[in-house]
């Protein structure tokens, strides 16, 4: 979670950072939690790998908690290696292929050294460069048995919005039961990340999983799929555009009257954050499988 109260102006850290509002590190980053686990399927049957990626590991190791916690609430066995890396996407999109070639080998060695039903990634930016870049760029290489072993995995990936919906059965409440008690809820809304919407086809589960919690009120932006400009090195080299087409999506999620904004992309979450706090909104921001984990409390 996230809000203005947890931003700080960077400019000092780095100059490039400028005037942003940037959500700290985490005291201890999710690699120093949970170094490794390697746990049976319980209740439900399911064997999972769980992907952290770099900014849930490093600033929201709290979503990784909360994915924990659904994976223990549902009976879910799950695998996390020790010394997992970078997906790789910020190497070869800045062109680096060799670190990118690099980071891939070593994730494929990792996650090939224990079975499970699927990988799931809290991070819609892993997922669509596990999905659709990793294949791509190995695709045409000399190396059959890496090529064959990142195919697999590939075709085992999910995004644990989808994991949790297709998969685990999870279903939203009863509109009726919400609007009876609509006073007492809080009014929140969702945006779509371009690599979950856009790269992947991911849209409906995200809001299933926000409406399986009677405590919020569901309300859609306008504009929910339009880019909220972060674009990783591109909000670095670009901000002042960035920054353009970030104020256009905290426009509209002012205009959905909410208190929480939600996405399931973390790289989204830092440019709302910086977007709303600079607006001086207090209007937090989460993870969808946040809000899913706190209803989970409840039962």
């Amino acid at each position: 979670e996230s809000d203005i109260l947890g931003t700080s102006c960077s400019r000092i850290a780095s100059p490039i950072l400028k005037d942003r509002h940037f959500v700290p590190l985490a005291h201890v980053p999710f690699h120093r939690i949970v170094p490794s686990m390697n746990t049976p399927a319980g209740s439900s049957g399911i064997k999972v790998a769980f992907f952290t990626g770099c900014l849930i590991d490093k600033i929201y190791p709290n979503v990784a908690q909360a994915a924990l916690d659904i994976f223990s609430f549902h009976g879910i066995g799950v695998f996390i290696p020790e010394g997992q890396g970078c997906c790789g996407i910020p190497a070869i999109s800045s062109g680096d292929a060799e670190s990118f070639e690099r980071l891939l080998i070593h994730n494929i060695e990792k996650y090939s050294s224990a079975g499970f039903d699927y990988l799931v990634t809290a991070c819609a930016t892993c997922t669509s460069t596990i999905k659709k870049i990793w294949p791509l760029m190995v695709n045409t290489g000399p190396d059959n048995d890496l090529k064959s072993k990142v195919e697999k995995i590939s075709f085992k990936t999910l995004d644990i919005n989808q994991f949790l919906v297709s998969k685990i059965g999870v279903k939203a409440q009863d509109e009726e039961k919400i609007l009876i008690n609509q006073d007492d809820t809080t009014i929140i809304t969702y945006h779509d990340p371009c690599h979950l919407k856009k790269s992947i086809g991911v849209y409906a589960e995200p809001r299933i999983l926000i409406r399986s919690n009677n405590a919020y009120t569901f309300r859609e932006m306008p504009e929910s799929d339009w880019c909220c400009g972060m674009g990783g090195s591109f909000n670095l080299q670009y901000y002042e555009i960035s920054a353009d087409i970030g104020k256009r999506k905290t426009g509209n999620i002012k205009t959905s009257g909410a208190g929480v904004v939600a996405t399931g992309c973390p790289a989204c979450m830092i440019q709302i954050s910086d977007m709303l706090s600079k607006a001086n909104e207090k209007i937090a921001v989460k993870h969808p499988i946040e809000i899913y984990a706190e209803s989970l409390k409840k039962k």
